[in-house]
């Protein structure tokens, strides 16, 4: 993602950064997996070789999005070094404020801003190409934890489907063969599994668990789905949702001020390298390993590639380049 000489990014465990949010999450991924694999999976497919299939299934999906949620919280987002300056000679477009044309500064901060990083308000610090902050992991979404979150939304998103598939197909079994007071489940074989008397095993805690979870769960998914769609429409442009953010103000400032919006529009992202490069600046230089969690933050962060490093401009013409904020 950054070039080589880069120093890579401290692994260190933030334990402070698990709240009451952090906890409420992980408690909705603990009572989905139980309700699907113990009140679903278990009981109406039993050990089959459905049951582990569909129990092996959800239980890697839901493992590695608790592995990419926990390291979006514990794990840095990305902080610029305290002696970073701007070097123009590196990059071929550089930001600089909107006022001056000066490189950008953080007074907050007290040290110059490395390109796509912006300050943030929640954590009261820098961060190296920011995306957002999120509130579920108490942290920034930035550089260094960017592809761990990306692939934590589509181990979720896959989870989330899995748990509403279980939930709505055996609903609709419970209706169609349940016909007696305390029958629960039938198993593989449509033979009738009893339960044992007391209210922990009643038939109605575990339509009630199954309802609730359903209610949880669907909402979720569409959710999710919904944000990891915008994400992987972000990452096809190279784009921060703060990048994609400025653009549109950037129009909406244009047409307000009188300029033709077609040329504001017409703005090409610096950072867009293609698709395919797009993909290998967030995910690496490996394809086979992009659906693997990182085990490690990004390193880099102060320098990314853009369409004009190759056969520089000109002077001049670099200079109507220069990004304004």
């Amino acid at each position: 993602m950054t070039g080589s000489d880069e120093a890579p990014i401290p692994c260190v465990l933030h334990l402070s950064r698990i709240n009451f949010v952090v906890l409420g999450v992980l408690a909705v991924f603990g009572f989905l997996y139980y309700v699907s694999v113990f009140c679903v999976i278990v009981p109406w497919l039993s050990y089959s070789v459905p049951g582990i299939t569909n129990m092996g299934l959800l239980t890697l999906t839901t493992v590695l999005a608790l592995y990419c949620f926990l390291f979006c919280v514990l794990l840095d987002a990305g902080r610029p070094p305290a002696d970073y300056v701007p070097d123009q000679e590196r990059s071929s477009v550089l930001e600089v404020k909107r006022k001056d044309g000066a490189p950008r500064f953080c007074q907050k901060c007290n040290h110059y801003k490395p390109p796509r990083s912006h300050h943030c308000r929640k954590c009261q610090r820098c961060v190296l190409r920011m995306d957002h902050h999120c509130p579920w992991t108490n942290n920034c979404i930035g550089h260094a934890n960017y592809r761990a979150f990306f692939l934590f939304l589509i181990y979720v998103t896959a989870a989330l489907m899995h748990v509403v598939g279980l939930l709505a197909a055996h609903g609709l079994h419970i209706l169609q063969t349940s016909h007696a007071n305390r029958v629960l489940r039938t198993g593989p074989q449509a033979k009738p599994v009893q339960l044992a008397g007391g209210w922990i095993e009643s038939v109605w805690l575990w339509a009630v668990l199954q309802a609730v979870a359903f209610m949880l769960a669907l909402p979720l998914t569409i959710g999710i789905l919904l944000l990891l769609i915008w994400h992987v429409q972000l990452i096809m442009v190279n784009k921060t949702t703060i990048e994609y953010q400025e653009g549109v103000t950037a129009n909406v400032t244009a047409a307000a001020s009188g300029i033709v919006v077609a040329a504001a529009a017409s703005f090409q992202h610096p950072y867009d390298l293609g698709i395919y490069q797009n993909l290998m600046t967030i995910f690496g230089s490996n394809p086979a390993a992009w659906l693997l969690p990182p085990l490690r933050p990004t390193p880099g962060g102060t320098n990314y590639p853009t369409k004009w490093d190759e056969g520089r401009a000109d002077d001049g013409e670099h200079e109507a380049r220069l990004l304004g904020f």
